[in-house]
Order: structure tokens, then sequence, then C-alpha cells
């Protein structure tokens, strides 16, 4: 009985050990990034209310500028950059003072330029990246079925009518088969 509680115990030891470990270090986050930590204690990134739906949505319309290619939203959560919480903190001041999400992304793309932006807007040369890959899938689609059509119009396909034998045709075609089967003999 004493060796089946002292397992236990150390069992939970163990497990209480081994989920301290990635909490603490989560929480260890660096100086740019504290607050921002969804794990830290001093207050994490969360998105309540009506400014903190905006936030997100800017937040995710955003790419970080350290080269990860990721959304400033994920960026300081996958990466941990010193660039994204500081974007991230900016964004709030902007919407906390009363800017519209459109004037934020605007502002981040003026100062950073259009690369910045996750999806670039629907407008100039942009459009080309927009409607191009629908024109090219809609013509496609067109010049099959046109070649499509145009196969299946022409049903003749080099083929020969068919015709009745007659009885002079029929004899000849008797005596080959005959001489064939002579010829090969039987296959056991």
């Amino acid at each position: 009985m004493r060796s089946r509680t002292t397992g236990l115990t150390m069992l939970t030891a163990f497990v209480a050990v081994a989920l301290a470990a990635p909490v603490s270090a989560q929480s260890q986050a660096s100086p740019a990034q504290r607050g921002f930590d969804p794990m830290h204690p001093a207050g994490g990134h969360y998105h309540v209310g009506d400014i903190g739906e905006k936030w997100l949505v800017v937040e995710q319309s955003i790419r970080c500028n350290c080269s990860c290619h990721l959304d400033v939203h994920v960026c300081q959560f996958q990466m941990q950059c010193d660039v994204s919480p500081g974007w991230s903190q900016r964004m709030y001041r902007e919407l906390d003072a009363g800017e519209t999400v459109e004037a934020v992304q605007a502002g981040f793309a003026a100062d950073f330029g259009g690369t910045v932006l996750m999806s670039p807007p629907a407008e100039g040369f942009n459009l080309v990246g927009y409607l191009l890959p629908s024109v090219a899938i809609v013509t496609a689609g067109m010049l099959i079925g046109l070649i499509v059509r145009a196969r299946s119009g022409n049903r003749d396909f080099g083929s020969v009518p068919v015709r009745e034998l007659d009885e002079e045709d029929a004899m000849k075609l008797r005596d080959a088969l005959r001489k064939l089967d002579e010829a090969e003999g039987p296959d056991w």
C-alpha cells in the first residue's frame, strides 16, 4: 500500500513539474514582449470590446516587418520579435484615439509601403492580380468546352461503314478461319 501511494505521489509531482515548465517558459517574455504574452501575469494581449475587435482586424491586415511574412497578431506569439509588439501598441493607441481601421491601415501603408498590407487594395494594377485568375479559369473552361464539342461533333473517327457480307466473302472468311484452326492445333 505504501509503495502505491509513493508511486502516485511521484506521478503527481512529475505531472506538476511537466505542466509548470511550459507555463514558466512562456511567462519569460523579452522586455519588448512583456504584456503581450497571454500567459504573462502583467496583463495579456486581449481583444475585448469594440476597440479590441477593430484592433484584431488591423493586426491581421498588416504584415510584420521582421521578414517572417506573418501578420502582426500572429507574429507576436509565433516569432516573438521586437517589431510586432511596438506596431500593435501603435495600432491600439490610434484606434483608442478614435481613428478608423482604414485610417490605421493607410497610416502603416504610408509609413512602410504597400507591401505591409496582407492583401493589397483592389485598385489600379492590383486589379490584374484579383481578376486574372478568374478570367484565366473561365477562358480555359470555354476553350476546353469548344475543343470537346468540336471533337464530339465529328463522330466518324476514320472508320469504315459496316456492310453485310455476301456469300462469296462469307465463304472466304470460313475457309481462312478453318485453315487458321488447322495450322494452330490444340493449345493443350
